[in-house]
């Protein structure tokens, strides 16, 4: 029988095909990071900043959990920033403020719109933009680093950078407003998309040309869609407004990308009940989505993989917010072998949280989640 690496098994389950089992990620936040390794008995490493409060675990902890991807970290750092800050400004100009929950965990949230008094295309043009390389850490110690990770380990590497045309755009001008636009004044929600999406497009073009050919595949930053009830606006207004130029953005890099990796894939992140999306995803070039949030309405995972599972791979769908929070180890392995079923019989599904695990998910239900994959996702799947 073949020996399958961590890289060639999700390789292969992206090009829809099936390796030896369903491959699987983790995706998890700090504080609930620290508890996993003092369950572990790993050293928890400080971690650095992140824009959504994602940990990035060590080889070591993702060995013990039989994980096969590994993200890579090359964002920047806002000037001057530390995690002890209470309150600071990112590169796009929103203020944050860290957030304790009672529990001790935190996030940095915006308190803030910047251009929420805007009104002109000539006051989006006069915004103190950043340039493409305030985004990016990727100096010749990280990309050595990072050579090293592909070179020394078998895991598929990835790393998440660019997109976020939509959501940047209603964190700088306020969601109502951004919505209210499509129909008072599109033309302002085009340029602004537009000034964003060729930022992003430098984005891309610096990680691709620096660390694209150790990537499986690279996921872009969230364009979320969807709500927990439904879709977040009208997917016609989406299809005539925001997809030309969300899509060239997607199509761009994937060309650029496939320039360094001809076998590489790229994959969205868009929240909630999205399913009246995934068509125009799909036609975009988007080869995987990202998280699959089961819980939000007509997001039925049987449904989804008929549907749609010969054209798109799918990434996440174990539900972080009701299964692993409030289930228990059985549950939580029972969701995890009927959602395999679901998105993975033929490939094209890496079994994942639906989002970061938090600190208030047992640590249990998180090591039963990937416990179950060792069980369960062995092909062929029954």
């Amino acid at each position: 029988m073949k020996d399958w690496t961590r890289r060639e098994r999700v390789a292969t389950a992206l090009d829809h095909l099936e390796p030896d089992r369903v491959p699987c990620d983790i995706t998890i936040s700090p504080d609930a990071y620290a508890i996993l390794c003092d369950h572990l008995g790993e050293k928890f490493e400080p971690y650095k900043w992140d824009d959504w409060n994602h940990a990035t675990p060590s080889v070591e902890v993702l060995d013990k959990l039989n994980v096969d991807v590994y993200h890579v970290d090359i964002g920047a750092e806002p000037e001057g920033f530390t995690i002890d800050k209470i309150e600071f400004k990112d590169a796009w100009g929103n203020n944050k403020r860290k957030i304790i929950n009672e529990d001790g965990s935190h996030m940095y949230c915006m308190t803030d719109y910047p251009l929420q008094d805007a009104t002109t295309i000539e006051e989006i043009d006069a915004y103190p933009w950043p340039v493409p390389e305030q985004l990016v850490s990727l100096t010749d110690e990280r990309v050595n680093e990072i050579k090293h990770l592909y070179n020394n380990t078998d895991f598929a590497l990835t790393a998440t950078f660019g997109g976020n045309l939509q959501e940047r755009s209603h964190f700088l001008i306020g969601l109502e407003k951004w919505l209210m636009n499509f129909y008072d004044d599109p033309d302002f929600n085009m340029a602004l998309m537009e000034k964003i999406m060729h930022i992003q497009m430098g984005v891309d073009r610096i990680v691709i040309d620096k660390i694209g050919k150790y990537l499986t595949y690279f996921r872009f930053n969230g364009e979320d869609t969807g709500t927990q009830k439904g879709p977040l606006y009208s997917p016609d207004i989406f299809r005539e407004y925001t997809m030309p130029r969300v899509m060239n953005e997607w199509q761009t890099a994937k060309k650029l990308f496939l320039q360094q990796n001809p076998n590489g894939k790229i994959a969205i992140h868009s929240c909630g009940s999205i399913i009246k999306f995934i068509p125009s995803f799909i036609e975009m070039g988007a080869d995987v989505i990202n998280p699959i949030q089961t819980n939000a309405e007509n997001m039925d995972t049987e449904v989804i993989g008929r549907e749609f599972g010969a054209k798109v791979s799918f990434h996440g769908a174990i539900d972080s917010q009701d299964v692993l929070e409030h289930g228990t180890p059985e549950s939580v392995k029972e969701e995890v072998r009927k959602t395999m079923i679901n998105l993975g019989v033929g490939g094209g599904y890496i079994c994942a949280p639906s989002h970061n695990i938090q600190a208030s998910v047992p640590v249990e239900n998180t090591l039963a989640l990937y416990e179950a994959v060792q069980e369960y996702g062995r092909y062929p799947l029954i």
